[in-house]
């Protein structure tokens, strides 16, 4: 997989050259604060573009913090499409260097953000459960930990998954 800096993507959109750059957040963290001349392509979906990304000389992907642009690299890659180039720490990393962004006043909280305040939440809630009404609740807690750790090793968090489809998210 390439990587490309956020300092690098900048210099090559100022440059003018015909880049095509995928930010693969959700919509609505695209309207809340995007890189001009970028286009939304949520990684739920951009399954459905690979014969158009084939096409293309070089796809920058960009996100939120690089994960998902990775993942969205390896899963495209495993489609055919070999043009693709990760924006490494992604909006993260471009707001840090205070790089030009489009900002709304619609702003969302990004999809880790409400896995991990979910997450905890449950896990909290299964303990409290545990220990104020029946030990049962404990399950709770140990079935969150599990998705978690699945979703480290494997790097497929459905938490993340269910909540892109939530319409807060769209």
């Amino acid at each position: 997989m390439k990587d490309v800096t956020v300092n690098e993507l900048a210099e090559k959109m100022k440059l003018g050259d015909e880049l095509t750059v995928i930010d693969v957040r959700t919509p609505a963290e695209f309207r809340g604060v995007h890189i001009d001349g970028v286009t939304n392509s949520p990684m739920e979906t951009i399954a459905s573009e690979v014969d158009a990304l084939k096409l293309k000389q070089n796809v920058y992907v960009i996100c939120n913090s690089g994960n998902r642009s990775q993942m969205t690299i390896k899963d495209l890659e495993a489609c055919g499409v070999m043009n693709l180039i990760n924006v490494t720490g992604g909006m993260q990393a471009w707001n840090s260097a205070n790089l030009p962004v489009i900002r709304t006043k619609k702003w969302v909280i990004p999809i880790i953000q409400q896995v991990m305040t979910i997450a905890g939440s449950l896990v909290i809630a299964g303990q409290l459960g545990a220990h104020f009404v029946h030990p049962g609740y404990g399950w709770l807690s140990a079935g969150v930990g599990a998705g978690l750790l699945f979703a480290g090793v494997s790097g497929n968090c459905y938490m993340a998954k269910m909540l892109a489809i939530m319409p807060w998210n769209k």
